[in-house]
């Protein structure tokens, strides 16, 4: 399900479809992803309907437009999700009606069509009896309904010819002896009042909703979609009791009828012979948290801050409470990066960098993201000041203009910029700025994620990718209205999130993004009391906007030889590590964590008095080891799966320390057996000669190599 959320994030379907139905582009309905929902693959792998495996579905394609309203309320008023066992439910990209529902044992998938469709009284396109016909996606709004057992691999699911799950004698029903029938469950789960095995309902239903990718809340139009999937996982938990899935799962605004008649319809539909896959991840996680809680301290929880900091990091780490040093000292990177403008350094590779920075700060709902607001407003407002002179020659300009007076425009150097700025917009903004960093701030990761599905004139990823590089970008004119130019572009970002709004943003593991951006998980705060920052004095915040207004005097290129040594260390030392644990994603991820660490430095150094001192050099190496710490803790899992080609990614085993475990003399096989044992790609040729390159072992033997002992 979350595969699928990303997949239409990545695809612009909501974009598509908006064009496609207000505009009637109909042209366009090729660019959106297919559903195949007659197959389950196919044998010689392509797509003909001789070749394909059936999935066990059959689908009712309703070409009449405007029914689809009509007929999902007769579907729920006559209960016929579970008499047919619907599993899709949705209007079609071209306004029809598409339903798939699993097949009768013995019946043509032409002989169900019929079927329902004349319970419908509806007509239907018949070519869909063709088990290689695919149907055009549709984004969650225009879906009532989406069983999440369609991507589950379950032997006891309805396949054709296969009676479980829909006969009378189903392995999960069985006859008591006056001849009635009685749920079976193998393993009735033990209920509390409001818990289930001590874990709070609530603390549950939130986190199945993130599971599933949901968030906090589904958003409307896809609430009635959310409610029947967590009915049928929390089925499992509340012995399908509907009363108790009514009292404890949230309405989100549904009548109490329509609440209801959704959640029969789940407990009723087709399910597992145990507890679903995903509702196990969900309760051992939560489990596991709990056990935990109770017998070990929080050590884990904090990350350790260094007691003396450059400059104005030693005023904010002490301002802050320990749970939020960490998040508040790399905040403030992309901010003094914007104010420290003028300044270069030279980076190992003898290339030129600026202090650019992409922070992503990611916490659930209401557990103190927004401590970033004081932060911004105390270190960025030299910026902020200046930027309202600016916005007043703007204002006037554009008055002037709407007068039809003849005025020069005054190219406004405006640098804070808004988090749904458009492409152009962007451009004329970064012209204007003349070579100095563009900021923003976005309290929300959501409204840059919005702004993004707009298309190619909102879409800014490349944007900050190019920026994050201080590469050049610029656009041709489009139309007489539009912007043209080319710059080198400067840029600075802070976003905050809640967890899956920050995964759907960062969806692409291989887009190059997420190796620049620099994650900062707030520590867990729930059931915490409310975090508590020590207030600024006067005299404090005017120490602060001193040192804010020195780092915009600061200009030139400066060589930096200690810091760039220090990371050279901390980088050699990971690539070594790679060469122990064979980690794919710690080679990649450790590149750009170092410079990431390498620009922190740059600010460290010029807080510091343009010295090196060990407290900057300290600093640098501490910011790319948290930055890499975070990269590898959100997107190394998917970052390997890629590599690996795995279907999705699986948790490590455990950064295994390979040279170590192997014996003193070892084949290919017994490196390939641990690979394979630790979820790891099989293909170790290129590793094993890097170790012999490395003088870590030595090859003695056809298949046979020697630890060389260091």
């Amino acid at each position: 399900m979350a595969a699928y959320r990303q997949l239409l994030a990545k695809n612009h379907v909501e974009e598509i479809l908006q064009d496609v139905k207000q505009n009637n582009r109909l042209d366009r309905k090729k660019e959106l992803p297919v559903w195949l929902p007659l197959a389950q693959s196919f044998n010689n792998g392509t797509r003909k309907a001789e070749d394909a495996v059936p999935s066990g579905l059959f689908y009712l394609d309703i070409d009449e437009k405007g029914l689809t309203e009509q007929l999902w309320q007769k579907v729920q008023d006559e209960n016929l999700i579970e008499e047919y066992r619907i599993v899709y439910f949705a209007e079609s990209a071209g306004g029809g009606t598409h339903i798939w529902a699993w097949r009768t044992p013995g019946a043509t998938i032409e002989e169900d069509i019929q079927k329902l469709a004349s319970r419908l009284g509806v007509s239907y396109d018949s070519h869909v009896t063709d088990l290689a016909r695919c149907c055009f996606m549709v984004s969650e709004k225009y879906v009532k309904l989406l069983d999440p057992i369609v991507f589950e691999e379950q032997p006891s699911s309805p396949k054709l010819g296969d009676n479980r799950g829909m006969n009378e004698e189903s392995p999960l029903t069985e006859k008591n002896e006056n001849g009635s029938e009685t749920c079976s469950d193998p393993q009735p789960p033990n209920l509390g009042g409001s818990n289930y095995k001590g874990i709070p309902y609530e603390n549950i239903v939130q986190a199945l909703l993130w599971k599933l990718g949901y968030g906090d809340a589904p958003a409307e139009g896809e609430r009635n979609m959310a409610l029947y999937t967590m009915s049928r996982y929390m089925r499992f938990i509340c012995d399908f009791d509907e009363q108790k899935l009514f009292t404890i799962l949230p309405h989100w605004g549904l009548s109490d009828h329509e609440v209801q008649s959704t959640i029969k319809s789940a407990v009723g539909s087709t399910r597992p012979a145990g507890i679903p896959s995903m509702m196990n991840e969900v309760l051992s996680s939560l489990g596991a948290a709990t056990e935990a809680g109770s017998a070990e301290s929080d050590e884990s929880t904090v990350a350790p801050v260094d007691a003396e900091l450059p400059g104005i990091l030693q005023d904010l780490s002490e301002h802050a409470p320990e749970e939020f040093r960490e998040a508040t000292l790399m905040a403030a990177m992309p901010m003094l990066g914007t104010l420290a403008t003028g300044i270069r350094a030279k980076y190992r590779d003898g290339k030129l960098n600026s202090p650019s920075f992409i922070v992503d700060i990611e916490a659930p709902q209401a557990t103190g993201k927004s401590f970033v607001d004081a932060e911004f407003e105390l270190l960025m407002d030299p910026i902020i000041k200046q930027d309202e002179v600016e916005w007043q020659k703007e204002i006037e300009y554009s008055l002037a203009k709407k007068n039809g007076e003849e005025v020069e425009n005054p190219c406004a150097q405006i640098r804070i910029i808004e988090p749904n700025i458009g492409v152009s917009a962007f451009l004329e903004r970064a012209l204007y700025a003349k070579g100095k960093h563009l900021f923003t701030y976005a309290p929300e990761i959501e409204t840059v994620l919005k702004n993004n599905k707009g298309g190619a004139w909102t879409e800014k990823n490349d944007l900050f990718r190019l920026a994050y590089d201080n590469k050049p970008w610029g656009q041709h004119r489009i139309s007489k209205d539009s912007f043209s130019g080319k710059v080198t572009l400067y840029y600075n970002m802070v976003m905050c999130g809640t967890p899956n709004k920050c995964r759907a943003f960062f969806a692409d593991a291989e887009s190059g993004l997420v190796s620049r951006v620099t994650p900062v998980l707030l520590p867990d705060m729930v059931g915490a009391r409310m975090p508590h920052f020590k207030p600024w004095s006067q005299e404090d915040e005017e120490k602060v906007k001193r040192q804010c207004l020195c780092l915009m005097d600061e200009e030139g290129e400066v060589e930096l030889p200690l810091i760039n040594k220090a990371i050279e260390a901390w980088d050699e030392e990971k690539r070594q590590e790679y060469l122990q644990t064979l980690r794919y994603s710690l080679d990649v991820l450790r590149r750009r964590a170092a410079l990431n660490g390498f620009r922190a430095g740059i600010i460290a150094y010029l807080l510091e008095g343009r010295q090196e001192t060990e407290r900057a050099i300290r600093f640098a190496v501490w910011y790319a080891e948290r930055c890499l710490h975070y990269q590898l803790q959100l997107y190394g899992n998917k970052i390997d799966a890629l590599h690996d080609n795995a279907v999705s990614p699986q948790a490590s085993k455990g950064n295994i320390r390979y040279l170590d475990v192997l014996p003193k003399e070892f084949t290919k096989e017994d490196l390939v057996n641990l690979r394979l044992a630790n979820n790891e790609s099989p293909v170790v040729k290129t590793i094993i000669c890097r170790w012999v390159k490395e003088g870590l072992v030595v090859k003695t033997n056809a298949n046979l190599w020697q630890k060389i002992q260091v």
